[in-house]
């Protein structure tokens, strides 16, 4: 009788894995009337109707180059619905409801601008209220999180998720990013910008290769831009947003500097909906915002963006 038992219990796990891989593949590009199609439950109407008025202006995932992360890591993105589904229909807000922006580290007054921009930046971005901690000492780093690569000191990524931020994450914490100077790499990869936990709502990210905004005001501002598009990506990793694979988006992976910087500081109108969503946040109200932020801190593109957004979103 074991023998059968054991059968039924193994066809049972390898069903649930999966329909829910099958969850997670679903991209923008999915057919709704398909079968088996993951359809937005009843009463989120106002969100796809939404995401519909912002398709305008939102650019197709361009072809994958050879060196590009979906031509490394393949991805099937993951559709607002296939989203609001894994949530089983529960946003973030219910249960958290402040961001912690953590410095760890030493920063200089520059650079503590940056910290600070970033933290307004996101409180927009996300609708949530942010609040920045005093810095930390990174403190006694083991021999197995740091390395020498190319005469620079990279920190472990995950040891500072698992080790430094997890540890002390507020309850109320619907997001903990770190903040440091150094490089990091995150055990498998030489490098990244960033990394984040999608589950234990964890995150660090890197000033490091984001240029020097000590040199002048152009610098700065390229920067402050990089940051915030790493901080907002991250973020989004911490909301149980997998990379984006439909559009040029926020949300997509990058493997160099250069894809980095070609990606949009925007989420795209399969991902935006997860924000509004999960965060309570108003869209049209927050791109109106997110305009007047890049017009205040001279991104002059991100700000006839965001204008034009807004102005769909009024329709």
């Amino acid at each position: 009788m074991k023998r059968p038992l054991v059968l039924v219990f193994a066809v049972a796990a390898l069903a649930f894995c999966a329909a829910e891989i099958y969850l997670r593949q679903q991209t923008s590009t999915a057919d709704d009337s398909a079968i088996f199609a993951v359809k937005l439950p009843a009463g989120f109407e106002v969100y796809s109707t939404s995401a519909e008025l912002i398709l305008p202006l939102h650019e197709k995932k361009r072809p994958i180059r050879p060196g590009d992360w979906l031509d490394r890591f393949p991805e099937g993105g993951q559709t607002f619905a296939a989203y609001v589904q894994l949530r089983n229909q529960k946003p973030s807000r219910v249960d958290f409801s402040t961001i912690y922006v953590q410095p760890l580290g030493e920063f200089d007054e520059t650079q503590q601008k940056i910290v600070e921009q970033t933290a307004d930046f996101m409180s927009i971005y996300f609708g949530i209220e942010v609040k920045t901690l005093d810095p930390r000492p990174l403190g006694d780093i083991p021999e197995t999180a740091r390395r020498m690569r190319d005469n620079t000191e990279q920190i472990l990524s995950t040891w500072i998720l698992n080790d430094v931020l997890k540890p002390q994450r507020p309850l109320d914490a619907i997001a903990v990013i770190g903040l440091v100077t150094c490089d990091l790499w995150p055990g498998n990869l030489n490098w990244v910008f960033g990394s984040a936990s999608l589950s234990d709502r964890v995150g660090v990210w890197s000033l490091h290769r984001n240029g020097d905004p000590h040199v002048g005001v152009a610098e700065f501002r390229l920067c402050l831009k990089r940051t915030l598009k790493t901080a907002v990506h991250e973020t989004g990793h911490m909301l149980g947003i997998p990379h984006c694979a439909a559009y040029e988006c926020c949300m997509n992976g990058s493997r160099s500097r250069e894809e980095s910087d070609l990606h949009s500081i925007e989420f795209c109108p399969e991902c935006q909906p997860k924000i509004w969503w999960t965060c309570g946040t108003n869209a049209h109200d927050r791109s109106q915002k997110l305009a007047e932020f890049a017009a205040l801190h001279g991104m002059k593109e991100e700000a006839t963006f965001w204008t034009r957004q807004t102005a769909l979103l009024a329709k």
